[in-house]
């Protein structure tokens, strides 16, 4: 073969193949253009909740488990671990409330309780797959109830409120300051009644109304600016709340005052009980939630009177009490309940039926019970004590019969207070 062709062959397959490359590579480049493009595109998966109409899909890796969080993150793993949201799906009242006919056995149960159940196919008001079975077999996803992944992961990514170089290098993260709002709280404790025959459909006042009663508290000048205020003080994970004395202790305060009167003779008595330090209304939450009072009177002498564990009947104090307005009592103990009642009309199934009361605190609410008690119906003996006792219901005592539990694990005393008095010309 000639020289010269040989060259040129050469060159001209190196050129080919230059050109060969570079299209290659042109190709590539676009390819990867063109995929971040669509990577950008792709909308992310909202970090808040949808008050429960269908299930969190994290997209998360398989390995990423609790345990692999409280690796690096301890404090906050051993608080949550410690906390109702841990136990969210497990525990006896919610097993015993979504089991039944009446209410219950919903998908939307599972959709906050167990937010990363693989039920993404059914509508709300469904039936979840097995459902009895579930709670026999308690798989990983019922038995992690609302757990670190199901707050903190979106898209395969970690949400955060303030990214970092440590956990950039630990796992992708995605700055979510949703995460730091009342909102993200709301997701799933604000919801109204659901549907039974459509899948997206809530109807009637809101069920649980906590958020909206803070973000109206904040509004009038309330002080907290989100929910993590008073239930995540300083990066708590435990979040107590209702099922926390602690938390409910300083939430309320009870004071008691007594003193003698001459005209008309007897004694006068004062209980107030006020909600300090509170966002929302006392008791926050669900709605079957109530606080009962009982003051009571007896000679000093004598031991204090047990008063069962129970709802009390047909009792119910006024939502605003006049500053001027005292009761006359001559019998003990004297009832009073601050409690939300939702009846027809609050649950949106008849507009034409009677308005039922909501008594319960308001943020900042000091309300004051005035009684007062006539010679006549005073205990006999010169020394008397004068008690006042604050309950917590986690609900009403039909239901509990209903679920299965004794009143002594849904009613419990928050705070109780006694003062002795004298009774004036007892030794005259």
């Amino acid at each position: 073969m000639d020289p010269d062709s040989h060259r040129t062959q050469v060159r001209n397959a190196w050129v080919a193949g230059s050109v060969i490359l570079l299209v290659a590579a042109g190709v590539t480049t676009a390819g990867v253009c063109v995929q971040q493009m669509l990577e950008a595109s792709r909308p992310s998966t909202p970090a808040l909740f949808d008050h429960g109409l269908t299930p969190v899909n994290l997209q998360a890796p398989a390995t990423w488990t609790n345990r692999q969080c409280g690796s690096c993150h301890e404090k906050a793993y051993r608080q949550w671990k410690a906390s109702r949201h841990a136990v969210a799906a497990t525990n006896k009242k919610f097993h015993a409330q979504c089991i039944q006919p009446f209410d219950g056995r919903r998908q939307w149960c599972l959709n906050c309780h167990a937010p990363t159940n693989p039920n993404g196919d059914l509508l709300p008001t469904e039936e979840p797959h097995e459902l009895d079975s579930i709670f026999a077999d308690q798989p990983q996803w019922l038995v992690d109830g609302v757990d670190c992944l199901t707050c903190h992961v979106r898209d395969g990514k970690v949400l955060v409120t303030r990214v970092t170089s440590s956990g950039q290098a630990a796992h992708p993260v995605r700055l979510a300051p949703e995460l730091g709002t009342a909102e993200f709280c709301g997701g799933c404790h604000q919801f109204a009644f659901k549907s039974s025959h459509y899948g997206d459909e809530f109807h009637g006042q809101l069920q649980q109304a906590s958020m909206e009663e803070f973000l109206d508290f904040r509004r009038d000048g309330g002080g907290q600016e989100s929910c993590h205020d008073c239930h995540m003080a300083d990066g708590n994970h435990l979040m107590p709340g209702g099922y926390s004395n602690e938390m409910l202790n300083q939430a309320l305060e009870l004071d008691l005052a007594a003193s003698w009167q001459d005209q008309p003779a007897g004694l006068n008595l004062s209980v107030s009980v006020s909600a300090e330090g509170v966002g929302h209304r006392v008791p926050g939450g669900e709605h079957f939630r109530f606080l009962t009072l009982y003051t009571n009177l007896r000679n000093a002498g004598d031991p204090p009177s047990v008063i069962p564990f129970s709802e009390p009947e047909s009792v119910e104090s006024p939502s605003t009490v006049k500053p001027d307005s005292v009761t006359r009592v001559t019998a003990w103990p004297r009832i009073e309940i601050m409690r939300r009642h939702l009846g027809l009309r609050e649950r949106g199934l008849d507009p034409s039926a009677g308005e039922r009361l909501d008594t319960r605190l308001r943020p900042g609410e000091r309300r004051t019970f005035r009684y007062f008690v006539p010679v006549d119906a005073l205990p006999s003996g010169s020394m008397l004590t004068v008690s006042a006792e604050l309950r917590y219901h986690k609900m009403g005592d039909p239901d509990a019969r209903r679920f299965g539990f004794a009143l002594s694990e849904v009613i419990h005393t928050i705070v109780r207070t006694e003062q002795a008095i004298r009774r004036e010309g007892a030794d005259r």
